[in-house]
């Protein structure tokens, strides 16, 4: 069976047994999420309908029009409200670090500390590793070429490659590359390939504005938790809302960047973003959104100006003066949380900015919140289970996993859908102890001495450039190994074989050499089947950090199932 077939069939499956158990325990907060389950069941599935990639690039190109003929109709206390808070925040930021930066909103210095390579592909360069990046002149666009050399002439290694070289390091590419990926069964989203020193910079700019919400109490690294504990207690005090905002990562009009956020930090993004895109037909875009998904600052660009747009509208409301209450409001990008009696007065000021509010998907009113992935009814946890994909064993190990644990959250029992799961197996159960991952196998507390499990197949590629090894390992990009030496193998039978063949596999000409050795990123993620043993005084599988005692035990009830499906 293909796996888009699988993944239709598994759907209908568990619609099915869904509404039956609905019908048979009538509790309201179960009943609402296996509602909420059944709703939500195909919204990462990736079954592959066609034209999504047409339709995604010109909902794009609509968007972009868009935001084009934006007309700001911001109230101009709340725009100098917002401004100053932004900022004194850089202001006090740049203090902090250098006392003689008073009242000085930009300090581009920081750059130098933030730059890197994004994890992702980047316009015009090969790989996607950093090592396989930094060995390759940086593709730049024209507004950012004067900023990327700046950089390289800064950067001790770059300026000793350039130099010794006698290149430049970078060419000149027009902008980015427009790509899609999956959303859900029936939308693409639309990311933004970005050139390679352009990133470098976007990152850096993007890690300086997030130090600078850390300054104000608003760290991305662990908002996501708050957001959703301030999600749950709405649901259950009706005293905060969420709000959903439509394509908000497109809607920042340049417009309204200039008139929020300080000149230099505005200048820099001017510099750093691609004016234009290129399609994957091959037409040009020209650019009229600030960034575009992809972009290194745009998030934190976000959650900076809806966090400023937050404190502006509570100081207008009289609910806040000199800070924002984090106890009360939280902001995540365009994930927002707020008092109910700030709510429409800040839907006024977003609509005002340009954005489009999903009514939807806010919630200002009832027992149902959901932020940042978590959902709750009167404070119940109705988060469903999303399964895109049930290509590989690993992915449908990871489904049954998830759907286990559901179960065992809300006391129910979906044999069906386990069973046409366990069918779509290619091999016998793999049964793993409970601190493995989803993808390593069914985890359970009854686990052999010996059992199999799956582990992602990576490749490890030797880093041919000698130049930038040493600040690659120190930073921890590379793992130093060093070459077999002939007393290892001095005294033992065919010694001379022997080493001969380990320096071929370690593809080294001299004993001893130390190199580096990278693991780039695939394509596709691959699994290979392994071997291991219990560790030595584990009597099973049970791991109390990753799973409570009320989901183990229930697991452990039904692990029979496993055994009776996989057979």
């Amino acid at each position: 069976m293909a796996p888009q077939d699988k993944l239709l069939s598994f759907c209908n499956t568990l619609s099915e047994e869904l509404r039956d158990a609905k019908q048979r325990t009538p509790e309201p907060e179960r009943d609402f999420a296996r509602n909420r389950f059944n709703d939500r069941l195909r919204k990462r599935a990736r079954l592959g309908a066609p034209g999504l990639t047409e339709k995604a690039i010109a909902d794009f190109r609509e968007v972009n029009q868009r935001v084009f003929s934006i007309n700001l109709d911001l109230d101009r206390d709340i725009e100098h409200i917002a401004r100053v808070f932004i900022s004194e925040a850089f202001e006090h930021y740049n203090a902090t670090h250098d006392p003689e930066l008073i009242q000085v909103s930009y300090d581009y210095r920081h750059l130098l500390r933030f730059w890197r390579f994004g994890p992702g592909a980047s316009h015009e360069v090969t790989g996607t590793h950093t090592a396989e990046k930094l060995s390759q002149p940086m593709s730049v666009t024209p507004s950012c070429k004067s900023a990327v050399l700046w950089l390289r002439d800064n950067n001790p290694y770059l300026a000793a490659h350039d130099l010794l070289s006698s290149e430049e390091g970078i060419h000149v590419v027009a902008g980015s590359h427009l790509t899609t990926v999956p959303k859900n069964e029936t939308t693409e989203r639309t990311i933004a390939i970005e050139p390679s020193g352009n990133m470098a910079l976007q990152l850096a700019l993007g890690e300086y504005i997030s130090d600078v919400l850390r300054r104000i109490g608003l760290d991305i690294r662990d908002q996501q938790p708050k957001n959703k504990l301030l999600a749950m207690q709405g649901s259950i005090t009706d005293g905060l809302v969420t709000i959903d905002l439509k394509s908000a990562s497109d809607m920042f009009s340049i417009k309204l960047v200039k008139r929020l956020l300080p000149d230099g930090v505005y200048r820099a993004m001017m510099h750093f973003r691609s004016p234009q895109t290129v399609l994957p037909n091959g037409d040009v875009e020209v650019l009229h959104m600030m960034s575009t998904m992809g972009n290194g600052f745009t998030f934190p660009m976000m959650t900076l100006i809806f966090a400023a747009l937050v404190y502006a509208n509570g100081v207008k409301q009289g609910t806040m003066h000199r800070w924002i209450d984090w106890t009360k409001r939280a902001v995540f990008g365009d994930d927002i949380i707020v008092p109910s009696c700030e709510a429409e007065s800040l839907i006024t000021i977003l609509v005002s900015c340009g954005f489009i509010v999903n009514r939807d998907k806010s919630y200002l009113e009832g027992p149902f919140r959901e932020s940042c992935g978590g959902d709750y009814y009167y404070g119940y946890d109705v988060t469903p289970v999303y399964v895109k994909s049930l290509d590989s064993d690993p992915e449908i190990y990871v489904a049954i996993n998830k759907l286990f644990e559901w179960c065992a959250q809300h006391n129910l029992l979906l044999p069906r859908s386990l069973e046409l799961l366990f069918s779509y197996l290619d091999h016998e159960v793999c049964f793993v102890p409970e601190w493995e991952g989803n993808d390593a196998g069914f985890r359970t507390t009854e686990v052999p001495r010996k059992y199999s499990y799956y582990k992602v197949k990576s490749k490890r590629v030797r880093y041919k450039e000698p130049f930038f090894q040493t600040m690659l390992c120190c930073g921890g990009y590379l793992t130093p190994v060093q070459a077999p030496a002939w007393l290892d193998f001095a005294g033992k039978p065919d010694a001379e074989r022997k080493f001969a063949k380990a320096l071929r596999k370690f593809k080294s000409k001299g004993e001893g050499e130390v190199c580096g050795f990278y693991t780039p990123r695939p394509f596709k993620t691959r699994y290979v089947r392994k071997q291991k043993r219990m560790p030595s005084g584990f009597s099973s599988g049970r791991d109390c950090h990753s799973r409570s005692d009320h989901v183990s035990r229930y697991v452990e009830s039904y692990a029979f199932l496993a055994r009776l499906f996989g057979n």
